[in-house]
């Protein structure tokens, strides 16, 4: 389980990355007026989806390449500067933006309904994604303890709000159906009469994705440096250059392994792939949590041990066909029928499955049980 999670964590690192530099080509392409394709080279031999080759976003990685493997305290220094900036950029938007406002935009407000809502949140899944890198870099910071917790939080609160901010004023600009997919804010823009901002937001987001894939390139590379430790992945990944203080092998290695992907992918492949991956990992945690907590080798017994397997394969079985039923049809019935599977099993395990040494006290017990019971299956469940 162990090499499976480290994998699809280096998968979510290289898909990640792929998806903003060619994100940046996009914008790049509004910047200088030309279509996002107009940049890329075209191989009709290929599938739609993998036929728009894209040179510009292996440039911008090797240029991140370079930039990441300097020094930690350079980038940092990079990214605080930029990170001031891209705040004023974000303000401009939002604020030019709802001066063209148009609440007529709202009046068919969630069109789809609440499937197309749950639908669009799981291919957005990735755009709060990236928050765990913040841990890695524990061994280059002063203070971890207090450090880490605070930029864990601040940045999820701040990223959140924004996104948020930021959903807002695009659908107060635009119908949603006029939306742009590669460059939405720089044409949204343009549609509503300010031209001239397109190019402040084009120049925002190059350098706002520029960020990106610094920090991304900073991050990624501690994660596979750390698995390079535990002997997952060749020692050689492991070595931390002793000029620059920076992993060097795993820089070049995860960059040149997204420069491949970004080459030809499309972003809404990668997009799709992204989220999947990101909830598989989250998935494997939670069910990391219930084994780790509640199996103790040696002093579980095999009942015990029997039980704890059956529970979690109706834990996740039922959670499979709630997704199956959910992809291919639009009733109600499945889910009577898994749900309560779902809810049972889970509370099975709650009952029949006490973890070493742990006893029962009243609604003390219960609260702990939905903690340590119900959070994890639940992200398990939302997982799958």
């Amino acid at each position: 389980m162990g090499f499976i999670v480290a994998g699809n964590i280096l998968l979510q690192c290289v898909i990640g990355g792929a998806a903003v530099s060619r994100s940046w080509t996009s914008y790049f392409a509004t910047l200088l007026n030309p279509q996002p394709n107009d940049f890329r080279i075209v191989a009709h031999s290929l599938s739609p989806d993998y036929r728009y080759l894209d040179p510009i976003a292996i440039v911008v990685l090797a240029i991140i390449s370079v930039m990441a493997v300097m020094s930690t305290k350079g980038s940092s220094i990079f990214n605080y500067i930029a990170t001031i900036i891209h705040i004023a950029f974000l303000l401009f938007i939002i604020i030019a933006g709802l001066t063209k406002a148009d609440t007529k935009n709202y009046s068919d407000f969630a069109p789809f309904g609440a499937r197309g809502i749950f639908q669009a949140s799981a291919v957005l899944f990735f755009a709060d994604l990236g928050f765990d890198v913040i841990s890695t870099m524990a061994e280059e910071t002063k203070n971890p303890g207090r450090d880490i917790p605070i930029g864990l939080i601040g940045s999820m609160t701040i990223v959140t709000l924004v996104y948020c901010l930021l959903a807002m004023t695009l659908c107060l600009m635009q119908p949603y159906k006029d939306i742009d997919v590669d460059a939405p804010f720089s044409v949204a823009f343009e549609a509503v009469g300010l031209g001239w901002a397109k190019y402040i937001v084009a120049a925002g987001g190059l350098k706002g994705k520029t960020t990106v894939l610094l920090a991304a390139a900073v991050g990624q590379a501690r994660y596979l440096t750390h698995i390079a430790r535990t002997h997952l992945m060749p020692p050689c990944l492991a070595i931390v250059n002793e000029k620059t203080g920076t992993p060097l092998n795993a820089t070049v290695v995860m960059l040149a392994a997204t420069a491949v992907i970004a080459f030809f992918t499309s972003l809404g492949i990668l997009s799709n792939l992204l989220s999947i991956s990101s909830l598989f990992i989250l998935m494997l945690v939670a069910i990391g949590l219930l084994v780790r907590r509640y199996y103790v080798s040696g002093v579980t017994t095999t009942a015990n041990h029997i039980k704890f397997v059956v529970f979690l394969a109706l834990i996740l079985g039922s959670s499979i066909a709630t997704a199956i039923y959910w992809a291919s049809s639009d009733g109600w019935i499945g889910y009577a029928v898994t749900l309560p599977i779902r809810l049972l099993s889970t509370t099975g395990l709650w009952l029949f499955f006490h973890r070493p040494g742990y006893q029962k006290f009243g609604a003390y017990h219960w609260y702990h049980g939905c903690r340590h019971y119900q959070l994890p299956s639940t992200f398990s469940f939302l997982g799958l």
